[in-house]
């Protein structure tokens, strides 16, 4: 099995063998195809990505903090236990991408393109997005997302303060009787 690490530099090998966690810093990454790859516990931090196509690749409990995408895809990849924080990511595009278990939070996207599921967790959680598509959905799947997250989005403007949601619950309590 190929990990990044092995992929970027092969004199880590003698050391990846031995190490339980890996760790990509301060490093730039440009214009490679990365197909079929799993990347599993590592941490890539600092570290900027331009033009990188990453394909049926699956992240596997990694961490990605304060890095830079830009011009990167995303196609048909898995993140499971992954956690996705501080990034800046630039006209990136994600297509056909899993989320299982994991975070994306207090990200900047700007200029980006989305499948619908990635879409619903950018918008769940504390992210920036400057001039970004999600495309109609194109699977009976993607369009039950976009109803769940427009359905999740109006329970959220209709939210009401403990107090009035005290006297609502007691209002119901008394017709239900």
């Amino acid at each position: 099995m190929e990990t990044l690490t092995r992929f970027i530099n092969p004199v880590f090998d003698a050391q990846l063998d031995q190490a339980k966690y890996e760790v990509i810093e301060n490093e730039v990454i440009k214009a490679n195809d990365l197909d079929e790859l799993t990347i599993s516990g590592s941490l890539f931090s600092l570290t900027t990505f331009t033009g990188v196509t990453f394909k049926s690749c699956v992240f596997f409990a990694t961490r990605l903090e304060n890095c830079n995408f830009i011009g990167c895809k995303f196609i048909d990849c898995k993140f499971e236990f992954s956690h996705i924080t501080h990034c800046k990511f630039e006209t990136t595009v994600f297509e056909d991408c899993n989320w299982e278990f994991s975070t994306i939070k207090s990200n900047q996207f700007n200029h980006s393109r989305f499948d619908a599921k990635t879409q619903h967790l950018i918008t769940k959680a504390a992210n920036k997005q400057e001039n970004c598509i999600c495309p109609l959905p194109t699977s009976w799947e993607e369009a039950e997302v976009l109803l769940l997250h427009k359905e999740q989005k109006e329970e959220e403007e209709t939210h009401v303060s403990p107090n009035e949601w005290g006297t609502a619950l007691l209002n119901f309590l008394k017709t239900a009787a």
